[in-house]
């Protein structure tokens, strides 16, 4: 008899989690895109999070760690207009000691990942103030002088690395922040870095490299990867919107894939490596969960409506959130700097909503609603078996 109360006290218990699962996959496939109101409740969190030492703690973790958990909340917050935040954002990644992580870049003080992703966030403040235009223009002249200068159009993000996402960041924020200021690009800049960064471009897939040796050349040369290329295909529509379609139509065919039923992005078209590092973090069949998580936001900005829809129902899914007192985190709240990826990406404008012809995979929801579902049915089928008295018993 013990034996059976334990049994029928374990399927009970499955099918506790398995109603909870299916309500809870249920919930997530049927919403629409994410709105403000989501992010808003996310950047309260995380405005939370940081006061308690969460850009340190990512530190810890990754070489951006507290300049993208600051730089992100304070873009995502833009968006929802929360200026408060903007500010104390920007005056964090402005502190010395952040900057001083990038080491001494003679081509672009602070390197280019700083300085580009540092404007961004100078228009956004620049432009929900009304205040720091002289600002806004001093960085982009800077900025755009150093891009131009460059004989790859990739100045350095650190002493001895070159990354052309980090270059395309930089160049978007410039074009950003000449309509900042307005005042029209000087004449020859974008023209001239495109001219130089399409001699970069890898012969096979058509899209630019991962990252690019020290000196010019071939030398050091790194085929595309997904989570680079997550970051450029986000920019690229504000760069080259003519020929951004052309882009993402490349970076689908080659990063975007389904596997086990869900849509993911690859890190490496080379099917053979299933190798992950601090760029792409821990990989499961072959996928990086963060250069998924920018995604989104490259699909927003491409007005790839499904795959956005996809990847932000994905986020829900697996992010598991958790809303308490109009504060919303993923995962428990133990990865702060994803919190401030997905928010920033839910607030990427979208550009020419349904306008993309490509066709990305789609993610085989019935079966993963099924999942729980069937356990459900078989978990209650046993309870009921359980219950039964056997013949003759009195």
């Amino acid at each position: 008899m013990v034996a059976m109360r334990v049994i029928r006290a374990l399927l009970a218990m499955i099918v506790i989690l398995s109603l909870a699962a299916a309500a809870h996959l249920v919930n997530a496939v049927v919403r629409p895109l994410s709105g403000p109101d989501r992010v808003a409740s996310q950047v309260r969190w995380l405005t939370g999070a940081i006061d308690r030492g969460a850009p340190e703690e990512m530190q810890q973790l990754f070489p951006e760690g507290a300049f993208f958990t600051h730089v992100l909340t304070g873009l995502a917050a833009a968006k929802v207009g929360d200026r408060v935040t903007v500010e104390e954002s920007l005056r964090a990644i402005d502190d010395p000691a952040i900057k001083a992580g990038f080491g001494t870049v003679p081509d672009l003080d602070g390197g280019t990942f700083y300085r580009g992703w540092r404007l961004l966030l100078l228009n956004e403040s620049a432009r929900i103030s009304g205040k720091g235009v002289d600002r806004v223009e001093a960085e982009a002249r800077a900025i755009g002088a150093a891009l131009a200068a460059d004989p790859d159009g990739v100045p350095r993000s650190y002493p001895q690395g070159r990354w052309p996402c980090d270059a395309a960041v930089a160049m978007a924020a410039v074009i950003e922040a000449y309509g900042v200021i307005r005042e029209p690009l000087p004449v020859g800049l974008l023209d001239g870095w495109l001219a130089k960064t399409n001699q970069l471009r890898d012969p096979s897939s058509g899209l630019l490299p991962h990252r690019i040796g020290p000196d010019s050349g071939q030398a050091g040369r790194e085929a595309p990867r997904g989570s680079s290329q997550a970051i450029i295909q986000t920019f690229w529509p504000t760069i080259d919107p003519v020929g951004a379609p052309r882009e993402w139509q490349r970076y689908v065919d080659t990063f975007v894939v389904r596997e086990a039923g869900l849509v993911g992005v690859k890190e490496h078209s080379d099917p053979a490596r299933n190798d992950g590092d601090e760029d792409s973090g821990p990989l499961l069949w072959g996928v990086s969960l963060s250069a998924s998580a920018v995604t989104l936001a490259a699909a927003r900005a491409n007005g790839d409506l499904g795959l956005a829809t996809t990847l932000d129902r994905e986020a829900e899914v697996f992010g598991l959130p958790l809303e308490w007192s109009g504060q919303r985190r993923f995962a428990f709240g133990v990865m702060p700097v994803g919190d401030a990826f997905v928010a920033w990406a839910r607030t990427v404008p979208v550009r020419g909503a349904g306008a993309s012809a490509v066709s990305p995979p789609t993610p085989l929801w019935p079966v993963w609603v099924g999942i729980p579902v069937v356990t459900l049915l078989a978990s209650v089928a046993g309870l009921v078996a359980t219950r039964r008295r056997p013949r003759g018993a009195q």
